[in-house]
């Protein structure tokens, strides 16, 4: 059995910092809270997928190009229905993947699979990978930073919004 104890606790602070970062709003070159949690569970389904396939005996091919795949993050987020429904979403996605990676039998996470990853549009990996690497929490905790900054955007328009709005009132 794999200990992913350092991926739970990804998951856990990702969906803290979630919760309390509101919703920003997405543009068509900027993602969003909405959005960067739909990667996250797409990319969640993505290596749990992954992970049953190593289960069964079989290797996995890893490719993120649907993870970016504007129209099905937004199919996540609308099918979610509210921020809220989607950190549940976001939760039993990254709960998913830890019980099925948790289940590897000792070794089996340093199988090699074929991986493609795709990063803002360019190729930062096309080769096998032990899979083990793809477990890293690091990915979580780069969309963790990403919500952190998004969080600190938003709070900064909110209060530049205030301040206008406080001239304005002045004579």
């Amino acid at each position: 059995m794999r200990d992913i104890a350092d991926l739970q606790a990804a998951y856990d602070e990702l969906l803290e910092v979630a919760a309390s970062a509101g919703a920003s709003v997405s543009s068509a070159d900027d993602w969003g809270v909405d959005t960067v949690l739909a990667h996250v569970v797409a990319s969640s389904r993505m290596l749990a997928a992954a992970s049953a396939e190593l289960l069964s005996s079989r290797i996995p091919v890893v490719d993120n190009r649907p993870t970016q795949c504007r129209e099905y993050l937004d199919a996540i987020v609308s099918s979610a229905g509210s921020s809220e429904a989607l950190l549940g979403t976001v939760r039993n996605c990254g709960h998913e993947l830890i019980l099925l990676a948790s289940q590897l039998p000792d070794g089996r996470e340093l199988t090699s699979v074929p991986t493609i990853i795709v990063d803002a549009g360019w190729t930062r990996v096309e080769r096998p990978v032990p899979f083990s690497t793809l477990l890293d929490p690091s990915h979580v905790r780069e969309h963790l930073g990403q919500l952190r900054s998004l969080a600190d955007r938003d709070d900064r328009t909110t209060e530049q919004l205030r301040a206008g709005t406080n001239r304005e009132e002045q004579p």
